[in-house]
């Protein structure tokens, strides 16, 4: 049972977003992976970005970012941190589970993470263990999109961060079954067409443009079919199967206009 000081609570007004952000996001996060603190405001004052957290005397310990693409229908789990010396106790799986019940209420098809890939990023005390986090998605019953994912650049020229996993949490995240079985039929794969647009979406509101480079294009075409195919990442060597999304050096940033 959730004591107030444990409970997770919406985080709707800019006195808790702004502690959010400087005092959990910002010292766990590198400098690529974070858009500036205006940005984030400005995204929860148009409604694109929801976040819920757990609030300990009037500053913010532990928080989930959720972005909202419509068209596609699709939630991307933008952050999810808790601050130093507050982790553990699992309050992750608690920011988790309320989040996705929230959500629910938009009635996504999907609701996705990024994570880095733990055989091409190397963790750290500042800003956490790939496989660790890997291990937390998996316990939660997400699946990994086979996609060669990178996380777009913040804006034109913006640094782009190769070899993410691309997520697919379950849609009851309490029961750890997954919703995208359930929702489709099937536990192996999801329909491409959400996939696609918000793909194509994330890259347009990201980098400014959806780009026609290679990395760009295999990631799109990934997409391509009916289906897009789920994999445990619990089990080596399915997740091996799933393509990477390295970046050759003309495509480690955002194309200039």
């Amino acid at each position: 049972m959730d004591t107030p000081e444990s409970a997770v609570v919406p985080l709707d007004t800019p006195g808790l977003l702004r502690s959010l952000y400087r005092d959990v996001l910002a010292p766990s996060f590198p400098p690529a992976e974070l858009v500036d603190e205006r940005t984030f405001l400005a995204g929860h004052d148009a409604g694109r970005l929801r976040s819920l957290g757990v609030v300990r005397d009037g500053r913010v310990v532990a928080g989930v970012v959720g972005q909202w693409f419509p068209d596609a229908r699709v939630l991307l789990v933008q952050y999810l941190a808790i601050a130093p010396g507050a982790r553990g106790c699992g309050i992750g799986s608690r920011l988790v589970t309320a989040a996705v019940a929230s959500w629910r209420a938009l009635e996504p098809l999907l609701v996705v993470a990024e994570v880095e890939h733990p055989d091409h990023h190397t963790g750290s005390e500042a800003h956490g263990d790939p496989v660790a986090r890997l291990r937390f998605y998996a316990r939660l019953g997400a699946r990994v999109l086979a996609l060669p994912y990178f996380q777009p650049g913040g804006g034109p020229g913006g640094e782009r961060v190769p070899a993410l996993l691309l997520m697919s949490l379950p849609l009851d995240a309490a029961t750890g079954a997954s919703g995208a079985s359930r929702r489709w039929g099937g536990s192996g794969d999801v329909p491409a067409s959400p996939v696609r647009t918000f793909l194509e979406a994330n890259l347009r509101s990201s980098e400014g443009v959806l780009a026609h480079d290679a990395a760009t294009r295999r990631l799109l075409d990934a997409a391509r079919g009916d289906r897009v195919a789920l994999v445990d990442p619990a089990d080596p060597d399915a997740l091996a199967t799933v393509p990477t999304g390295l970046l050759a050096p003309h495509e480690t940033h955002a194309p200039r206009p």
